[in-house]
Formats: structure tokens, sequence, C-alpha cells
């Protein structure tokens, strides 16, 4: 770096690239926006029509990933557009003052005397002392020029490269972390979350993870391998406070606790075990004996409620081609049944990867609702309202993540029991363009009634309904409140229903025998589910 060229520096061509390369986002943008659209406005169904919009939405997700590059690369620019304007004026100003006191800074920043040769001591000495100090200042703006050249170039690479491989796109990754970094409104969509996210370094992610793990685990629109990661800090913390509060509770009460006392004692237990079993499901991801191998990402934790709720991944929703996310109905609690949706997740996953073709699968157990406890709950269809909403918003996260990441995702909802409902509601609600696949089984209702309410490509609705003697869950839901029952609606994809002999469970009244049976290992019914979810649709 050469002093005489630092003389020359100006920021205004820098600036005026910096508003190009906005102005080249907004319009790939703005681009991508009609490109979606056309997408979600494709009629008919079919292989050819799924496989037309699957090409759109792969080019609207680059097209966004491009938009975001341009929008860093903006950001980046324009930074070193002040930067390269301060430097210039202040080198400048340093060699206008040198000047004045009968100094010059050659070109490769040496300083020398041109002023007369006959001084005094004194002023000899003060001559000296004011070598030095344009010399020092010389040094510190040239230092300070080469830091923001190599700056600059490490984020115009950080972006050549991907920049932030799962979550982001832009050149924020030699960054580092700014002080007073605050979440995002309340009220923020999840695409803006995402955006937000994407715009932090990795350093800022860390100090918000870090700082905010409550807060960062649950926010849709964060890529699920930092929420994982947030929730992981979180699950420590809630449940070294939970088993304190067990601890204390104990020792107030004593032996014979009141009635009372009794249920807030069963109620913290709960608690605890939920907690416990959320751990133990996430240290299955260890190796066999002691695991299955398999990796594990806590995409959502939430201690608020009268139950503990979560949704754990089993794979990487990050990158996985296609993403399952199973909700289940009735009865589902962390405290009692996680590892039970955890091992069907893995049977749907294990089917799901035969006929995905080499491509990668991810498969979610979505418990992030308060399901219905008993029977006299499960009428209540508060349940799946607030469920779907929470269901919902957790869908768009995942797709705004993706859109920032690695790029559009075949997603699948699959909604058992009153899941089915939930899940079938929430499909209403969801962005269009999210979710691919909605499937529903044993179901007490669709959740609406007509299947174009759905926010799903028209074609992609599919039901699987078993024996109605040994499932009289099915359709049992009132139209008005539940929605229609799918295996009698118009509009369904029709799957098997077999659940063969190892979905039928004699230890249930002859009614619901083959209710749980869709999971079966093997069955048809599981098998044709696994399909959709694949991507591959009915054999």
């Amino acid at each position: 770096m050469r002093w005489s060229d630092l003389l020359q520096w100006e920021g205004s061509a820098l600036f005026e690239q910096s508003q190009n390369y906005e102005r080249d986002a907004k319009s790939l943008t703005s681009a991508s926006e009609q490109l979606e659209a056309q997408a979600n406005g494709l009629s008919g169904s079919g292989k050819t029509v799924t496989a037309a919009q699957q090409a759109l939405r792969r080019n609207v997700a680059a097209m966004r990933k491009q938009a975001s590059n341009l929008k860093a690369l903006a950001s980046i620019v324009g930074e070193a557009a002040g930067g390269t304007n301060q430097i210039g004026e202040s080198a400048r100003s340093l060699d206008g003052a040198a000047a004045n006191h009968s100094l010059h800074i050659e070109a490769d920043g040496s300083v020398h005397y041109v002023g007369p040769r006959r001084v005094s001591p004194t002023e000899a000495a003060t001559i000296k002392k004011n070598m030095k100090a344009v010399a020092d200042r010389v040094s510190s703006i040239m230092k300070s020029a080469d830091e923001l050249v190599q700056a600059t170039q490490s984020k115009i690479s950080a972006v050549s490269s991907g920049g932030q491989a799962h979550a982001n796109g832009t050149a924020s990754a030699a960054r580092a972390p700014r002080k007073n970094l605050k979440l995002p409104p309340a009220n923020a969509t999840e695409k803006e979350v995402a955006e937000w996210w994407s715009s932090l370094s990795d350093a800022e992610k860390e100090q918000m993870i870090k700082d905010h793990p409550k807060e960062i685990g649950n926010l849709n629109g964060v890529d699920g391998t930092s929420r994982d990661k947030a929730n992981r800090i979180y699950l420590d913390d809630a449940t070294k406070r939970e088993q304190k509060k067990l601890e204390r509770l104990k020792q107030r009460y004593g032996a014979h606790p009141s009635r009372r006392e009794r249920q807030e004692l069963e109620l913290v237990q709960e608690r605890v075990t939920a907690l416990e079993n959320i751990s133990k499901t996430l240290e299955m991801e260890s190796p066999e004996p002691k695991g299955d191998g398999t990796q594990r990402q806590l995409l959502s934790l939430d201690t608020s409620g009268k139950h503990v709720t979560a949704a754990v991944a089993r794979g990487n929703v990050d990158t996985a081609d296609h993403i399952g996310v199973l909700v289940p109905g009735l009865y589902t609690n962390v405290a009692t049944n996680l590892a039970k949706y955890d091992g069907d997740a893995g049977v749907m996953a294990e089917a799901a990867e035969r006929y995905a073709r080499g491509e990668s699968v991810a498969m979610v157990s979505y418990l992030g609702y308060e399901a219905p406890q008993d029977l006299a709950e499960v009428t209540n269809i508060s349940y799946a309202e607030k469920g779907a909403k929470n269901l919902s918003g957790f869908l768009n996260g995942l797709g705004a993540s993706r859109e920032h990441g690695a790029g559009d995702a075949h997603i699948s909802v699959a909604g058992h029991s009153y899941g089915s409902t939930t899940a079938g509601i929430a499909l209403t609600q969801v962005n269009p363009g999210v979710v691919d696949e909605l499937i529903q089984f044993g179901s007490p209702g669709s959740g609406a009634q007509d299947v174009s309410e759905f926010r799903v490509p028209e074609g992609h609705a599919w039901v699987s309904a078993t024996d109605y003697k040994q499932d009289m869950v099915q359709g049992v839901g009132d139209d008005w409140r539940f929605g229609r029952n799918p295996d009698t609606m118009e509009g369904y994809n029709h799957l098997s229903g077999d659940v063969g002999e190892n979905g039928v469970d004699k230890s249930m009244i002859y009614p619901f025998q083959k209710h749980n049976g869709y999971f079966a290992q093997f069955s048809e019914a599981n098998e044709d589910i696994s399909r959709v979810i694949a991507g591959r649709g009915k054999k």
C-alpha cells in the first residue's frame, strides 16, 4: 500500500456500486416472488406438475440466495466506501498539515524535512518531534487502509464461497460481534426472522444463542442447527431448575402431602420426566450400542405451559432433501411417549429413505403442542386450533430458514388421530409454497370442509384409513368443528389402510385395535405414507 495511492481514495464510486447491488437485489427478489406465484398457481396434478413446481421452487431458492448475496455485497461495499472516504480524507488532511510544518510525505510514506537548513537547536528538536508524530500518523493510516482492504476481501471471499453455509449467505462471518444485539420484535414474520438471522455473523449468532437460548431455540425462521444448540443449553438449565423445585416441594410437603400438594408434586414430576426424556432421546444419537447413531435436533422446547412440549428431528432439517413432520394426537405427552414417537418417526424415515433414491430424509416428531390427555379433552377443538397456530408457524420457519440455507426442501406433514385435525387446520394457515404434502390417517376430521382450503399443491392431500370397525376414531368428530372425514371427502388420494398383523393392538378394545397400526413397520399403510414423504406418491 503506497501513501500516494491513499491521497486519491474517495468513496463515491464504491457508494454508487453499493446502490447498484441493492437495486439488483430488489429486482431479483421481486422476480423470485413472481416465479413463486407462478409455481403456486400451477394447476393440475401428477408427476409432471409436481416436477415443474419443484423445479420452479429450486429456481426461486437460487434467486433468493443470489439476492441475499447481492444484499451482502451492497453492505460490504457500502462499509468499504465509508472507510475509503475516511482514510482518504485523513491522508489528505495529514499531507496538508505536514506541508504547513515544512514536512513532505513521500509516495512510500517516508517523511522528510524540506524547510530551511539553518535552524536553532530548539527548532531542530521541534522538527524532529513533528517528523515522528507525522510518521506515526502515516503508519496508523496505512495500517487502517491495509486492514480495510483485507477485511473487505475476506468478506467478499465469504460471499463467493457461500458465506455461512447453514443459515446465512451473507459475508458477515469475519465481522466481530456487534454490541447490544437485540431479538427481532415479537410480531416479526418467519421470513423477517430468517432474514435477520442470516444478517448476523457466526460470532453474533453464537453470542445470541449464549445470551438468549430459550428465545433462539423457539424462534421460527432460525435454522435447525442453531435452534438445536440453543435448546440444548435451555434444556440443561430447565432440567436443573425443575429438579430443584421438585426436591424443595418434597421436603416442604413431607411424607403425607394433601391432595392439592400431591397434584402439584405430580405435575412437577411430570415436567422433570419430560425434560429427562428429551435428554434420553437426544442421547440416542450416540453410536451403538448406547444409541442408534442417528443425528437428532431439538427444534423446539417450551416449558411455559402445563405440559412440556418439544419437537425432535431425526436427521438434519437444514440439509435434508425431504422433511416429514409427524403430528400425533390424543394422549401425546413428552413425559409419556416421546420415545415412542421418535421410534415411529424412525420407522417412517427408514422406509422413506428406501424410496428416496439416494436423497436424504429428516423426520420430525412434532410434540410441539398440548394435545388432549383424556377422552373429555379430545372433544375440545381448541387444542387443535391452538396447536395449529404453533404448527403453521413452525412450518413457515422451516421454509424461511431453508430459503437462506440449502434451498427448498420437499416437506410433508403426516397427522395421526387428533393430530391429523391439528395438521389440517394448520395447513389452512401456513404460507403457500411451504408444504408439499398433507397426509392424514386415523383421522377424526380433516380440519377443513374442502381440500382447496389446504395450502398444498392440488392433488397432494392424502388419506390412509384402515378398517372402520377397528378404528372408530375415523370421522368421529363433528364436521363443523373438526372438518369432514378425509376418507369420504372428495379430492384426496387414497393410500392403503392395511396395517398388517403387527398393526393390531389386542390390548385395546375391538373398535380401536387398529387405530395406532399405521406406524407398523413394513405394513402397506406405513409404506404408502413413507412413499409420499419421499416424494414418490402412491406406488
